[in-house]
């Protein structure tokens, strides 16, 4: 049936040949399958396809879920993208922030403080998607915690007020741009779960 066709086709794009045509077959099977059960209970085609169709689920959802589970480096690019790209911003927002209270001194940073900057940076990140990892695959359903603006950057507003009330305490100390320092994570969660969405879409996009 086209409709089935067209479904299946949606649920299989960008995936690799082999398992396109695997996953299509059975995809087949099952729905005919259940179409064929509905069919005996006395629905007519259109209501049997109809339900058949609702109960696998949303087709581009499942084409998502299937590229994950086909590129077994996924979660591991993107933890790498996500890790750089965040690294990127802060060296990119200590340099504009040095360049406009210390236009006269170099404010280049040296490869030694990126390297250290990027490796805290995957530590903390590290430790965060392997927490986020076990209350995906828990048995108890989280749905508002498994958002990912929700669990990196809810909890990064908590820390990083809490920091801030240093500049409230000692503002002599958080001076020419050292305030932004107490922010660090809030802005560094943030842009980490900016940088998940810009991987999600251009994965998509790709294949």
């Amino acid at each position: 049936m086209k409709d089935v066709d067209r479904y299946i086709d949606v649920i299989v794009a960008g995936l690799p040949l082999e398992e396109k045509e695997d996953i299509r077959e059975e995809l087949t099977q099952h729905i005919n399958a259940h179409m064929n059960e509905l069919l005996i209970k006395g629905y007519s085609e259109t209501e049997a396809l109809q339900i058949a169709l609702k109960a696998f689920g949303n087709e581009k959802k499942m084409n998502w879920e299937m590229k994950k589970a086909v590129y077994p480096f996924y979660k591991i690019t993107r933890f790498l993208w996500n890790t750089i790209f965040v690294t990127f911003v802060f060296c990119f927002l200590s340099y504009f922030i040095m360049e406009y209270y210390y236009p006269e001194a170099n404010n280049s940073a040296p490869v030694t403080s990126v390297l250290g900057g990027f490796f805290i940076i995957v530590f903390i990140a590290g430790m965060a998607e392997m927490v986020y990892e076990a209350i995906q695959l828990s048995s108890v359903k989280m749905k508002y915690i498994t958002n990912p603006w929700i669990f990196f950057f809810t909890p990064s507003i908590f820390i990083g007020s809490i920091m801030f009330l240093a500049y409230f305490q000692q503002p002599e100390n958080y001076q020419n741009g050292l305030w932004v320092d107490l922010l660090v994570v809030p802005i560094g969660a943030f842009f980490y779960v900016i940088a998940r969405q810009i991987f999600n879409q251009l994965f998509k996009r790709s294949f």
